[in-house]
């Protein structure tokens, strides 16, 4: 599959304004859809839509 059109959770935090950690951990719990590259310290890689959805739904619940 190619990663063209993906974003790093670094971008992901420079667009939204959200914490890179905060990006992470809802990676982490399943809430954000995100891929890993390959290795001990890989990045995760997020599709511009899920991160769309993730942050309406952050929306709905505050």
């Amino acid at each position: 599959m190619s990663k063209s059109g993906w974003i790093t959770t670094t971008a992901a935090s420079q667009t939204s304004g959200i914490p890179k950690r905060t990006i992470i951990a809802a990676i982490n719990r399943g809430a954000l859809k995100a891929d890993k590259l390959p290795g001990l310290t890989g990045a995760f890689l997020i599709y511009p839509d899920d991160l769309d959805r993730w942050l309406a739904g952050r929306g709905r619940a505050a």
